[in-house]
């Protein structure tokens, strides 16, 4: 006896028919969580870019790397001696940063997704001095706990096509803005305060608003989302980082019903910090000064995103995303971004 199984497109992603048969009229009112969960494509690097039915649960790991290298004035790389030149005798020449993220995310409505995510860092620092001698730093410890709600304002999960979503989040100050390391990196000089982009937080309580747009047909998904991140206050060490301003845009096309890539650009502002830390008065290095910290940049990131439909795994995701600056505007002297990669697991249950 023969059996026909029909796929049905829907969030991108395809699956079985035999399972969900209010899905064939447009209405996925009669699928599980986990139907529900295998169709839609999670946009890797997104905060808060999807959401869940009532009841679903997802935890998840992300691992990003960013290189940073070349010294930014405006839109324009200078090299070190022009730097120099400017009064400045140490200047940063390459940054090595490892972040690791684990994110929980829990849905009591089906118009309501809460998630909450902690991360780790690790940073090296390379300089080099004007004359000619170089040396390195290191920081690690935890960043700021981001907690967020995700509020359905319009659209409804279980029935796909479009959706807008609003974005009310709040970061933490639970990441140290201390960190010091040996100064010059000599294992015999005492420890100095390393420079604000070698921080692991912001030292204030930082509201994260935004609206995310979704949307999808039939093998296709796509979406938009601005978030903000907007500094109050002062913190312990007398300053506050720049306002943050994101706008992201991508699509995805499910190739089949465990495979889809996707194209982003995500262009981000930042601004100058307000006051300063007393700790980096005497510090050498453009990156230690507060008035050197804005900028502008646009990134174009292609992306991978794995379901994975049987097995132990069952009802995971993996997701790997990498891109390159297509433009960069820094207030320098300023290390710019080189590239950057990330890869994603994700368990829904």
């Amino acid at each position: 006896m023969a059996v026909v199984l029909m796929t049905i497109p829907v969030h991108g992603m395809v699956m079985d028919g035999a399972s969900g048969g209010g899905a064939a009229n447009g209405d996925l009112t009669g699928l599980s969580l986990q139907e529900l969960y295998d169709m839609d494509i999670v946009q890797p690097n997104v905060l808060g870019g999807h959401t869940h039915p009532a009841g679903e649960a997802m935890v998840g790991y992300d691992y990003m790397h960013t290189s940073m290298t070349g010294l930014y004035q405006g839109t324009h790389q200078i090299s070190s001696s022009q730097a120099f030149g400017e009064g400045f005798g140490v200047v940063h020449t390459d940054m090595e940063m490892d972040m690791q993220m684990i994110d929980a995310m829990y849905a009591p409505s089906d118009r309501l997704t809460l998630m909450t995510m902690l991360n780790y860092k690790t940073m090296s620092m390379e300089h080099l001095r004007s004359d000619g001698s170089t040396f390195s730093q290191w920081a690690q410890g935890f960043g700021d706990v981001e907690a967020m709600g995700l509020i359905t304002i319009l659209g409804d999960i279980r029935k796909g096509g479009n959706r807008l979503v609003l974005n009310v989040g709040m970061s933490f100050p639970t990441g140290s803005i201390g960190i010091k390391d040996h100064a010059e990196g000599n294992p015999n000089a005492p420890d100095a305060l390393l420079e604000y982009i070698m921080q692991m937080g912001s030292g204030t309580y930082d509201p994260m608003p935004g609206l995310t747009y979704l949307g999808d047909s039939g093998r296709w998904s796509w979406g938009a989302q601005n978030m903000e991140t907007v500094r109050f206050g002062l913190n312990d060490h007398g300053y506050r980082l720049g306002n943050e301003y994101r706008l992201s845009a991508w699509g995805a096309y499910g190739i089949t019903d465990w495979f889809a890539p996707s194209l982003r650009l995500d262009g981000s502002h930042w601004g100058e910090i307000t006051g300063s830390d007393p700790g980096l008065a005497n510090n050498p290095t453009p990156e230690g000064r507060s008035y050197l910290r804005a900028g502008d940049r646009l990134d174009l990131l292609f992306g991978l995103n794995f379901l994975i439909p049987k097995g132990i795994f069952k009802c995971s995701r993996f997701m790997i995303e990498g891109g390159i600056p297509v433009y960069q505007n820094l207030e320098g002297p300023q290390l710019g971004t080189a590239w950057m990669l990330s890869a994603g697991f994700t368990y829904g249950f």
